[in-house]
């Protein structure tokens, strides 16, 4: 299947050109919760210690920004002090826009130490994503804060989509998905718009994408054949996402359930374990002696038990909350929160479920297989169990888990239904073909005829194609003043990166649609394994 390498190339480009893209486009403080992990950055290079919750403020350069900046009317509520929307952002004549940009690039850097009046309610979270910027940060402290911000969302957003694609290319090999199939899974990945929305910020979420993938894959190996390099790979895989983010504990008994019943007739196998508990215990013994619990979620777990779970579970509208989940998974507008078309999110969720029941029906009980199910069952429980705890805290306000939650299941679980699409042919490749043009599509919409508009000034979040085009070609002016004093990235720059993601993301759907159409699909497993062996 050397012939496929260029369109998995193109489908690479097209991943990195679509995270720079938004990276460059995304206001400050849009992404979700970006206000406070970057805050939580910013600590670790200044203070150069870890923060404690309640102890740690936002600092006052962050806090002073808001003078500048415009924010989400979703958001201006909970910062308690004023502040603009963006409606009345677009509203400011040019002048007033520039010298706000200014004020933003010229602030007094001195800031950076001083703490403001709020705290900073992020630094909960487990801090290896927080490390690693830290020194980069550290070593931009002159620059302006537009250009910080920037510059760290680049290096994490790149960093994650080149290893979510390193990843589930590996993941997609074991499970036998190769070929055409392969390469559409992958387009279909790096079309979803809320892969980029959490992955494209600073937050921890951005390395979990590519975390799961490689995690199933050294479980996968570790299953099939238990040994010290691999044992220990499945340990240290399991400590850097502990160190991520502690939503990965559900996932605990994946690291373990392969060496079960090993550790006795071979102790050189608990070298998994002990490095488990060597790197990733000292953070969570941490939580436990300074917040009494192991994740330092007091705001969301307080009082919460198995009666409470119990009512929740009741009471919560399951109904609603898995129509939001599902939809929320595919398309949020960032900070914003803004939607997309309700009917076409459910065309591409019922192509989803055709491929998932396609699976299910040709489901096969190998290694592989089991252990990719077992882990998005797990960490699906764990949103199940978070979905509850915000609807308990909340009082039934919040009924389910937030957006950039889901994105972690996204490269599995397409993988998956795509493999029961490689098994029911030749139906499988027309639904598959019919799939790829339709998220080719909800990509292309979603940046020139939602984002874009969105941060440009076009307020009617319903306009028509006339609308928009006529927007396009006559409102240029000051589309480009709004752009050039709201987004991080010079406006020049910004528009060949969306120049160069419109032409990588028709390339990549055309040459996905093409290897699809002439890629013989081989039924029987015989076959399979026959071509897999001659490879």
């Amino acid at each position: 299947m050397t012939g496929l390498a260029p369109t998995r190339a193109l489908i690479l480009i097209y991943a990195i050109l679509s995270a720079a893209s938004y990276c460059a486009l995304l206001p400050l403080w849009e992404g979700f919760d970006e206000f406070y992990h970057y805050g939580y950055v910013q600590h670790l290079s200044e203070a150069l210690t870890f923060p404690v919750i309640g102890e740690a403020k936002i600092s006052r350069e962050l806090w002073t920004s808001l003078d500048f900046t415009p924010v989400s009317h979703f958001l201006q509520p909970y910062f308690q002090r004023p502040s603009t929307s963006f409606e009345k952002y677009f509203r400011l004549s040019p002048d007033q826009r520039r010298t706000r940009r200014a004020g933003l690039d010229t602030m007094d850097r001195g800031l950076r130490s001083q703490p403001s009046p709020r705290d900073n309610y992020e630094v909960k979270q487990a801090p290896l994503t927080y490390l690693l910027l830290a020194p980069v940060d550290r070593l931009l402290a002159s620059a302006p804060l537009p250009f910080r911000v920037l510059t760290l969302r680049l290096l994490l957003g790149i960093a994650s989509v080149a290893l979510l694609w390193t990843g589930t290319r590996r993941l997609a090999r074991r499970l036998g998905l190769d070929g055409a199939m392969e390469a559409a899974a992958l387009f279909v990945i790096f079309s979803c718009q809320m892969l980029y929305g959490a992955s494209c910020h600073i937050a921890n979420d951005a390395l979990l994408l590519p975390w799961l993938v490689f995690f199933i894959g050294a479980v996968i190996a570790c299953w099939e054949a238990p040994t010290v390099g691999r044992a220990a790979a499945t340990g240290l895989l399991m400590a850097i996402g502990l160190l991520i983010k502690a939503s990965t504990l559900v996932l605990l008994p994946l690291a373990f359930v392969p060496l079960w019943g090993r550790l006795v007739t071979c102790g050189r196998l608990s070298i998994g374990p002990g490095m488990l508990l060597a790197l990733a215990g000292p953070w969570y013994l941490r939580n436990v002696v300074l917040y009494h619990n192991l994740t330092a979620t007091n705001d969301t777990t307080a009082g919460l038990g198995p009666k409470q779970l119990l009512r929740a579970a009741v009471n919560l509208p399951w109904r609603e909350s898995l129509a939001a989940t599902a939809h929320t998974a595919l398309w949020t507008g960032n900070n914003s929160f803004t939607s997309f078309s309700a009917s076409t999110l459910n065309i591409v969720l019922a192509l989803l479920a055709v491929a998932g029941v396609l699976y299910g029906l040709r489901a096969r009980r190998a290694t592989p297989e089991l252990v990719t199910l077992a882990a998005i069952a797990l960490y699906s429980a764990g949103l199940i169990i978070t979905a509850l705890s915000f609807f308990h805290a909340t009082h039934g306000q919040t009924n389910a888990p937030m957006p950039w939650y889901m994105q972690v299941l996204l490269a599995p679980v397409i993988a998956i239904c795509f493999l029961g699409l490689a098994r029911w042919q030749p139906w499988g490749k027309w639904i598959t073909i019919a799939t790829v043009l339709l998220w080719a599509y909800v990509a292309a919409a979603s940046w020139f005829a939602k984002l874009v508009p969105m941060y440009a000034g076009f307020v009617d979040s319903r306009a028509h194609l006339r609308q928009l085009l006529a927007w396009y070609f006559q409102n240029s002016a000051q589309r480009n003043s709004i752009l050039s004093t709201l987004c991080p990235a010079p406006l020049a720059l910004l528009y060949t990166l969306l120049a160069s993601l419109l032409a990588a993301l028709i390339a990549s759907a055309v040459a996905t649609c093409f290897s699809l159409s002439r890629q013989p699909f081989k039924t029987s497993i015989a076959e399979q394994t026959e071509a897999r062996e001659d490879r």
